[in-house]
């Protein structure tokens, strides 16, 4: 009950999540902090914190219950057995591709897993907030966690038909800047020229602008595809719109953007069956469906 009280921040969400009345649990943690002698939690009127010895008993508590949570999965050895709650961070464009193509088939053939879809912001990548795991093109700054390099991910130009027709097709990435760009605004400094790698292997950019920017890949897509300008998009998620004769790369030749795509853990050594299990299907998903050789 503590850890799920911790966790929360607060009795009302953690007392719905355990099926209890919040005075209930109440009465619960504040006779777990007699026992201890401790006082565990900052009581405010709207949420809770934890004291000092709270966030070591919080961090100890947790260690054991994932080290039974361990334990008890390595009993098992089929897929049946891997069983329990999973929480996966990840970027709202991911998190709507992993929808469209992943989580279906990972979830029938592990129906004990319960998957929670939880969508953050770039800056929340830093510190893996309340997940099991997350997947993500940012490091952490927490030196604590562990990033395990997936595959690179590849950026490139697209357009509408349309726009083309209307604009005309660049020829080189110089050109771009005659051209209207879809800035991406949520990065860590809002874009004004894209980097790219020249024919000769030299490192140039281009600086870029337009009538609209985005602070989402999603939307940026959609933009693009609805002729307001090219956009520099990851080419693994926009396969379908390609396919569909909605978008059409340029400057093919040219290489841009290129970003690691990781999956970042809070230990490489105590992964849950839970964790490994979405890992190793990620991983297989990525090479039979996109030609993507993980690393």
């Amino acid at each position: 009950m503590f850890i799920t009280v911790a966790e929360k921040g607060s009795f009302v969400s953690a007392a719905r999540q355990l099926g209890v009345t919040q005075p209930t649990l109440s009465r619960k943690i504040k006779l777990l902090e007699e026992q201890l002698n401790l006082k565990l939690l900052h009581r405010g009127n709207r949420e809770l914190s934890l004291t000092p010895q709270g966030k070591k008993i919080f961090k100890t508590s947790l260690a054991v219950t994932q080290a039974w949570d361990r334990g008890l999965e390595s009993l098992g050895n089929n897929e049946q057995d891997v069983k329990g709650k999973l929480r996966l961070g990840l970027l709202h464009p991911m998190a709507r591709w992993l929808s469209e193509s992943f989580i279906t088939d990972f979830l029938k053939r592990y129906p004990n897993i319960q998957l929670d879809l939880v969508t953050l912001t770039p800056k929340q990548l830093l510190s893996m907030p309340d997940c099991d795991l997350m997947i993500s093109p940012i490091m952490p700054e927490d030196q604590s966690l562990v990033a395990i390099k997936i595959f690179e991910c590849n950026f490139c130009c697209y357009a509408s038909p349309d726009y083309l027709n209307t604009f005309g097709i660049p020829q080189t990435p110089t050109q771009l800047s005659n051209h209207l760009c879809i800035a991406n605004i949520n990065c860590p400094n809002a874009e004004k020229n894209w980097p790219y790698i020249d024919i000769d292997g030299t490192e140039k950019s281009v600086d870029i602008s337009g009538r609209v920017t985005s602070d989402s890949m999603d939307i940026a897509r959609l933009l693009a595809a609805n002729g307001l300008g090219i956009a520099l998009l990851p080419e693994l998620q926009v396969t379908e719109l390609v396919n569909e004769h909605k978008l059409v790369q340029v400057l093919s030749e040219y290489r841009f953007k290129r970003v690691d795509m990781n999956i970042i853990v809070r230990s490489r050594d105590h992964m849950t069956q839970r964790v490994k299990a979405f890992i190793d299907a990620y991983k297989a998903f990525l090479t039979e469906h996109r030609g993507v050789q993980y690393l």
